[in-house]
């Protein structure tokens, strides 16, 4: 396969393209979702600058405390988590005296860091996050956060810090997704362990309405990549990951994939066909039409 033009179809819209028309009802209007030629990749327009996806998720969405948006403390939201650290756990063998470093990236609320503090004390814990507010209150509770956005690193490739870097929930909501990935694996060292955890939704059986799924009120651009199992596997191989783990994300509400930094080139061997990714999404929205019928019933 040929890894640029792959990794330019994470970076934006091919003009091959293919824009999924029925799905207007279920954004905000004028807002487009997209279906890559190569990878079968899913995207909004990306019409925001990555700064922008990440004020908004920092000034609207964080601070609004109602049960419509989203916290990491909320339940759901730190069982997952947990899920994450568990499943980690297990694969890298951890336990209470384990001493690696362990670095949290976009942590956001830093519910990951108290999580993983009160299971394995001895780990040591670093975190990024845009939010000035949010570092700083991190930081009041004694975690070592550092206030920056992702995919602006200096690094390079150059050996990271960190034995065991995660990165929840926060690819599928970033413009630019190989930047942001890039940046995490270049802050991990070599033979250390990259840990991606999405919520899986493409070409798994449905888990919910699209309705419920879009938003018809917030850009879609600040949920912009749509991952299945095989582009995040794509992404993370161009990226310079070998993968060594994958979660039965078939049956679960959680994508979780592990990769090892190596020092060899990766070749990507995974990608969706673009007709049976356009097909999914078809057969979803007749399905929540649907749904949607009876749903007051």
């Amino acid at each position: 396969m040929d890894t640029e033009a792959l990794k330019k179809e994470f970076k934006s819209v091919s003009p091959d393209a293919v824009h999924l028309p029925f799905l207007s009802s279920y954004l905000p209007a004028g807002d487009k979702i997209f279906v890559q030629p190569l990878t079968g990749f899913v995207t909004s327009e990306k019409l925001m600058s990555d700064e922008e996806v990440v004020r908004y998720w920092s000034n609207q969405i964080f601070p609004d405390k109602s049960i419509e948006s989203y916290s990491a403390h909320f339940p759901f939201a730190q069982s997952r988590l947990l899920y994450v650290i568990e499943t980690i756990a297990q694969f890298a063998g951890l336990n209470a005296q384990s001493k690696y470093s362990w670095g949290d990236f976009a942590t956001g609320e830093g519910v990951l860091l108290e999580l993983l503090a009160m299971r394995f004390p001895h780990l040591k814990l670093t975190a990024t996050e845009h939010s000035e507010d949010l570092v700083a209150k991190l930081q009041g509770k004694g975690f070592a956060a550092q206030q920056r956005s992702l995919g602006k690193s200096n690094k390079g490739t150059s050996s990271g810090d960190v034995d065991i870097a995660t990165l929840t929930w926060t690819l599928a909501a970033s413009i630019d997704p190989f930047a942001v990935l890039s940046d995490v694996v270049s802050s991990t060292k070599e033979g250390g362990l990259v840990c991606i955890a999405e919520s899986s939704r493409i070409l798994v059986p449905f888990r919910k309405s699209l309705k419920d799924y879009f938003s018809n009120t917030m850009p879609a651009d600040i949920h912009p990549g749509h991952f299945s199992s095989n582009t995040l596997r794509c992404l993370m191989q161009i990226c310079g990951l070998e993968i060594c783990y994958i979660n039965r994300f078939f049956d679960s509400d959680v994508l979780l994939v592990i990769g090892r930094r190596v020092a060899k080139k990766i070749e990507p061997s995974f990608t969706d066909k673009q007709t049976h990714v356009i097909e999914f999404f078809q057969e979803w929205d007749r399905q929540t039409r649907y749904f949607e019928s009876i749903r007051g019933i």
